[in-house]
């Protein structure tokens, strides 16, 4: 997955911007990868009733691919048991709590910056009938063990899984970038995702809105 998000990233750096009008809408893919400026349209596409538009040709392609990972839209979560790193199976979509569901990696800075903050949320609501589900994206055959020796340098109270190899969690979720943090409510509905430098601040609140409206709902 590292060598997907970076050569994605390359390749929208590369890309050139074809001839178009400047508008104010970002494209959906380099918002997705972090940027914050328009480049003009190179091409458009509709998507649930919306038009997209895309500064570069491979945006487009890549939006192509995977519509949802670009346009997020509330939604069931997918149901999907993994194994914790302590052995405890975990279906993150079905806890019949309201579940943050936070995909990372070793390698991620921003994604082991936000997980004190992550920890500290899970040990103020786990009482009020909150979980936090941590999902390691890393791969190869030493990710198990790698994972569990980066817990050790840096423990966190709530599960974490490793996330398989054929079908990953990561992909049933429409991960595209890391961090990638969800909130699903007591019915299993995906309620928000927050992805790149996640706002942990913004994470509780979203969280105390869903607890104040009785687990579901009370989230934008």
């Amino acid at each position: 997955m590292k060598i997907a998000i970076v050569a994605l990233l390359v390749a929208l750096m590369l890309a050139p911007v074809a001839a178009g009008s400047e508008t104010g809408e970002l494209c959906p893919v380099c918002a997705l990868s972090g940027e914050t400026e328009s480049h003009g349209v190179a091409a458009t596409r509709e998507y649930e009733g919306q038009i997209f538009s895309f500064c570069a040709k491979q945006c487009a392609e890549a939006f192509d691919e995977d519509p949802a990972a670009y346009v997020f839209t509330p939604g069931p979560s997918p149901k999907i048991t993994l194994t914790s790193t302590t052995g405890a199976a975990l279906t993150p979509g079905a806890s019949g709590k309201v579940t943050v569901i936070d995909f990372w990696a070793t390698f991620c800075k921003p994604c082991v910056k936000s997980m004190p903050e992550l920890d500290a949320l899970y040990r103020d609501f786990s009482a009020r009938g909150v979980a936090v589900i941590g999902i390691s994206t890393d791969t190869g055959k030493d990710r198990n063990k790698k994972v569990k020796k980066f817990l050790e340098q840096h423990p966190v109270t709530y599960p974490i899984a490793v996330d398989r190899e054929e079908s990953p969690a990561w992909e049933a979720y429409h991960v595209k970038v890391l961090s990638t943090v969800y909130l699903v409510d007591r019915n299993g509905t995906i309620t928000r995702r927050w992805t790149g430098e996640i706002d942990v601040k913004d994470v509780r609140r979203a969280v105390e809105a869903l607890l104040s409206d009785g687990g579901a709902g009370g989230s934008r």
